[in-house]
């Protein structure tokens, strides 16, 4: 799954890649993108009850093109470098995670733009206690994504930016039970400053919240935390 998601990601990059130095009046950003983000997942059985796992932090490339039709194209790739963890007694629980998140839009004004895109999601977790052996599993969650996006300067270093999707997303669960499949739509928002620090340098700080819920299970998993961004301009 991963190794797939990679792929989709490299040949995007050389596609637009390609698109940024092929034509005049095309603006292509490349970079590194970081969120540092809390999971809560609540479950209304009773025998699941809600975990707050600690916090992991994601890091991946991203990079957005803008044609002179106000068309954009944009994608990112994050992968966490530390886990989510939880500790219950003896017990615990690690997992980590793998987003990929593209998107096509069109800014129909200079501030304003709708995108449409597709965001996969994998989790592997394991569950350890001593004296027992691990139990291991997978969370994956994938679906079309469609939204807004705003920016605003206040000058020319300093600026806002907000984005709203609403998240067409379907969840694949699987452990030693079984696997289990259910729609589970959900939302993301963030809302954050920029600043251009040059020309061709500019960074951003956000706060991020992406939750989805199952139509069957009822369990919900919010992801939320810091986000930061360097971007270079070609």
């Amino acid at each position: 799954m991963k190794k797939s998601i990679i792929g989709v990601v490299m040949v995007a990059l050389v596609l637009c890649s390609g698109m940024a130095f092929a034509s005049e009046g095309v603006e292509m950003e490349a970079g590194i993108k970081m969120w540092y983000n809390n999971w809560k997942s609540e479950d209304p059985d009773p025998a699941g009850g809600t975990m707050k796992f600690d916090a992991a932090l994601m890091v991946g490339p991203a990079f957005e093109v803008k044609l002179p039709s106000n068309l954009f194209f944009e994608a990112s790739y994050l992968m966490s470098v530390t886990d989510y963890e939880k500790t219950e007694g003896v017990a615990k629980i690690t997992s980590d995670r793998a987003d990929l998140d593209v998107a096509i839009g069109y800014q129909f004004i200079p501030e304003v733009g709708i995108f449409a895109g597709y965001k996969s999601s994998s989790m592997d977790w394991t569950y350890t206690e001593p004296g027992f052996a691990n139990e291991t599993g997978s969370m994956d969650v994938t679906g079309p994504v469609i939204g807004l996006r705003a920016k605003y300067s206040f000058d020319e270093v300093f600026g806002v930016y907000a984005s709203a999707a609403y998240l067409k997303t379907k969840s694949e669960w699987k452990d030693a039970t079984g696997t289990f499949k259910e729609d589970a739509p959900g939302t993301a928002f963030e809302l954050g400053l920029k600043a251009k620090f040059n020309k061709e340098l500019s960074g951003s700080l956000g706060y991020k919240v992406e939750s989805t819920e199952g139509d069957k299970s009822k369990v919900k998993d919010t992801f939320s935390g810091l986000t930061l961004g360097v971007m270079y301009a070609f």
